[in-house]
């Protein structure tokens, strides 16, 4: 073995990761705006003097530009074209059915402004909306901390039908604030379905059902289209007013669109810790997010900076919320998880709130709880009124999967009946498939040796949905040292029938992996 190994081990910390993809995605078609100017070969900037939906802006190509790595949305109160705004909207030249849009994006901040991120069919070829228009991401001026994304369809304008969702975030007892900093916006469409994220939170799906069957007979690419309008229907009364603050502008750090690889790998649990982001609920998905009141929180933590926190929504009736995470699973497979929980005395449950740590089966993944594509769930209850409190208690559940499953998924919920208060912390989670196998052979030659280590090595540092011969051996769609971790643990293995079923933890130390490397490499030649 190389004496390289170990110099390629203690630069681990400075491998420049590139940009993130989800693992079984990649990527088609993207634009990074590191340019000078609108690349006009992506893109059409939109000139256009008679908007719809009452909006109050002309668009113009002149207020689309590019600097400092954004592509740059300005509205302001010029007259234009009988208009009293001018604006810009740009469509891509690019067209696709089927796939994940991720744009990340800064929004304007004043009362009047309508940014939109949309996804919308060639309306010259289908009337709208017989090949339906999908909202990815709208916000009014005056909600600085709530997004909301929609679906229409219909067989016309007079048969127009749509759904949508709010959503709200809060770190820390803090609500996020979409005009302050970027963020992160994306669906995922497929013929079953659309699944909306904000910051690789998943909070809402709409499913063929619920279109009436729309989705599935859907068959028109659609194009991205970026705008910001200036007043319109969907604002309501918080249109434009003599207190509202121009120039606006809505910044662009990339559009990024990726087709679903057709053989992607395994699902994997992720974020256990609530500490990726900085502190978030990435990878997880929430519901009955109202206030928000499923959140991350430093006020009660196990290990690292934050845990999670889930609360009811105080709505006056039975409701429940909570975060829910999947993974892949064959029938007969078996399933286990644990958590730490904490009732804080300052905020004990009160009454008949309860919270109960679940598994729920599905025969589709990502399909919805309730639909034809639940099977069953077993759960445990982890909290009630009787709770000890200000005691970080550990719970466990284990299960064999039941015939027709193809995902697995964990859920908190808290279950509030009616105005009771109290809150329940979380942290510390686990969850795995105990037959699911890791597979370290990157070759595919029947064992695990240097030439595997290699490819982990030319890999390290990529984030981009990765492949087991990418270096990406616990599939969790990035290649770093957890998935060195799996290779120690393999190596002078057989493969893959030899690759071992292991628990990878977060990252170690430098130094605990580099004497972990010493301790595999010196028995052999060269040392």
């Amino acid at each position: 073995m190389p004496r390289t190994l170990i110099f390629i081990v203690l630069v681990i910390s400075s491998a420049t990761p590139l940009h993130a993809a989800p693992a079984g995605w990649n990527l088609t078609w993207s634009d990074e705006f590191d340019g000078s100017q609108l690349d006009n070969t992506k893109w059409d900037p939109i000139l256009w003097t008679t908007p719809f939906n009452h909006e109050q802006q002309a668009y113009h190509p002149s207020r689309a530009t590019v600097s400092s790595g954004n592509l740059v949305l300005t509205a302001d109160d010029t007259p234009f074209g009988g208009k009293a705004y001018t604006s810009a909207k740009v469509e891509s030249k690019q067209t696709q059915q089927h796939g994940r849009w991720e744009i990340r994006a800064k929004l304007p901040a004043t009362q009047g402004t309508w940014p939109a991120i949309w996804l919308l069919p060639d309306t010259g070829q289908y009337p709208w909306p017989s090949q339906g228009e999908i909202d990815i991401m709208e916000n009014r001026g005056n909600q600085p901390t709530l997004t909301s994304s929609a679906f229409h369809w219909g067989p016309n304008w007079q048969g127009h039908q749509f759904t949508y969702q709010e959503q709200q975030a809060s770190n820390g007892g803090q609500a996020e604030n979409y005009h302050d900093s970027f963020h992160t916006y994306a669906v995922e469409w497929d013929a079953s379905k659309l699944r909306f994220f904000v910051d690789d939170v998943h909070y809402q799906t709409i499913t063929n059902a619920e279109t009436g069957g729309f989705l599935g007979n859907q068959t028109a690419p659609a194009e991205v289209v970026l705008n910001v309008a200036v007043g319109g229907d969907f604002l309501g009364a918080a249109q434009p007013d003599n207190n509202s603050v121009w120039p606006q502008q809505m910044q662009l750090d990339y559009v990024r669109v990726y087709e679903r690889d057709a053989s992607p790998p395994p699902a994997v649990f992720r974020n256990g810790s609530f500490e990726e982001q900085e502190g978030s609920l990435a990878g997880w998905s929430t519901f009955g997010n109202t206030l928000p009141n499923v959140q991350t929180h430093h006020e009660a933590v196990l290990d690292g900076g934050s845990a999670l926190k889930i609360f009811g929504q105080f709505n006056g009736g039975q409701n429940y919320s909570g975060v829910e995470q999947g993974i892949s699973v064959s029938p007969g497979d078996t399933v286990s998880a644990s958590a730490s929980a904490l009732v804080r005395s300052l905020d004990d449950l009160i009454g008949g709130n309860t919270v109960e740590m679940r598994f729920d089966y599905y025969n589709d993944f990502s399909g919805k709880f309730g639909s034809s594509a639940y099977i069953q769930s077993k759960s445990i209850e982890i909290a009630d009124a009787s709770t000890a409190n200000d005691i970080w208690v550990n719970h466990a559940l284990t299960d064999q999967v039941p015939a027709g499953a193809v995902e697995a998924r964990l859920a908190f919920v808290f279950n509030q009946p009616a105005l009771d208060p109290g809150a329940i912390h979380i942290d510390d989670v686990l969850f795995t498939n105990l037959d699911l196998k890791y597979n370290a052979d990157a070759n595919h030659d029947g064992d695990v040796d240097g030439t595997d280590f290699l490819a982990w090595q030319q890999g390290l540092g990529k984030n981009d949905g990765t492949s087991v011969a990418g270096g990406d051996f616990n599939f969790d769609g990035q290649v770093d040292t957890n998935d060195l971790a799996v290779w120690m643990s393999q190596f002078g293995a057989f493969g893959p029938a030899g690759a071992s079923t292991i628990r990878v933890p977060e990252p170690a130390s430098l130094w605990v992996f580099t004497h972990c490397l010493l301790g595999v490499l010196l028995p052999f030649k060269g040392w």
